[in-house]
């Protein structure tokens, strides 16, 4: 479906967008805005040491399976990985219905 763009007869094609009381104070702005970044503060972050030390979970190491990733990054830049086109849309699909409700 398609909704009509309705356009009045007066409404005009074109519009300027600055003035120049606009551009004065945009022209004015910009170098303060320059100058303060220069001269900002920089923030400071401090982690406790119960927050720098590694859950235990992650110890062992990361929670998946770095052999496959690997395997597929691998197929992926060599061009032969599969891609199933059906399964991708079934899975879209799926996904939508499930949102629709």
């Amino acid at each position: 479906m398609v909704d009509p763009i309705k356009i009045s007869s007066n409404a005009s094609a074109t519009r300027s967008v600055t003035t120049s009381t606009n551009s004065a104070r945009a022209q004015t702005a910009a170098p303060a805005k320059a100058g303060a970044v220069a001269g900002a503060k920089t923030d400071a972050v401090a982690l406790s040491a119960t927050a720098s030390q590694m859950p235990e979970e992650l110890k062992a190491g990361p929670p998946f399976d770095t052999q496959a990733v690997n395997s597929i990054k691998e197929k992926l830049a060599e061009g032969n990985y599969p891609v199933d086109v059906d399964k991708i849309t079934d899975s879209l699909f799926q996904g939508y219905l499930e949102l629709a409700g």
